[in-house]
């Protein structure tokens, strides 16, 4: 009887700890995404993936002209982001114009994901104008 009594507990325990493990480590979806202004970039180039951060910070209207390199036959896959939402995502062959709203809600960022380097060619975004109007 003590035995069984002994096993109960220690698996009340044991459940209750990894319960709270559970609950310590899980992401919080609720935490305000950080945005520390700063200087918004007039052009920038993506030779490789990666993002740029455009630390705008507040309600605004945003147009990008981007450009883009083909390789084997398609354009580099971008992205603007604001803090974990997708606000536009596209192929961008030759010039494109974006436009998107941003809510001051986290960072924006425009992200270059499938870059390709095989000489001759080579796949590349650009960043050519960028322009901000207050919401």
């Amino acid at each position: 009887m003590r035995w069984a009594l002994g096993l109960f507990l220690f698996l009340l325990g044991f459940g209750l700890g990894l319960w709270a493990l559970e609950r310590a480590f899980a992401l919080k979806a609720d935490l305000p995404l950080a945005c520390l202004p700063g200087p918004l970039p007039r052009e920038a180039a993506l030779y490789s993936n990666g993002a740029l951060e455009i630390p705008l910070c507040r309600r605004a209207r945003v147009r990008m002209v981007l450009e883009g390199t083909l390789a084997q036959g398609r354009g580099p896959w971008a992205m603007v982001v604001e803090g974990g939402r997708v606000l536009w995502q596209g192929e961008v062959r030759g010039r494109r114009e974006v436009r998107v709203e941003a809510t001051g809600e986290g960072t924006l960022a425009l992200a270059f994901t499938n870059d390709l380097y095989q000489p001759p060619e080579d796949r590349n975004l650009f960043l050519r104008e960028l322009t901000v109007e207050p919401r």
